[in-house]
């Protein structure tokens, strides 16, 4: 019971981290390419959150 609550939600925090990470990353590539502006802190956000959505899997 409590392992498969665990894994229920480990499994929903991974999809919000990496629909995070798109979001991130694609409105990076839009504000750069469309704008000429990019987020400063994207990358380093999208690379982490990566690193950790790799750990919990």
């Amino acid at each position: 019971m409590f392992s498969r609550l665990l894994l229920k939600s480990l499994e929903w925090l991974l999809i919000c981290i990496f629909g995070l990470m798109v979001l991130l990353v694609f409105g990076n590539v839009v504000l750069r390419y469309g704008f000429n502006y990019g987020i400063i802190f994207s990358e380093e956000v999208s690379r982490f959150l990566f690193v950790w959505m790799v750990f919990l899997g």
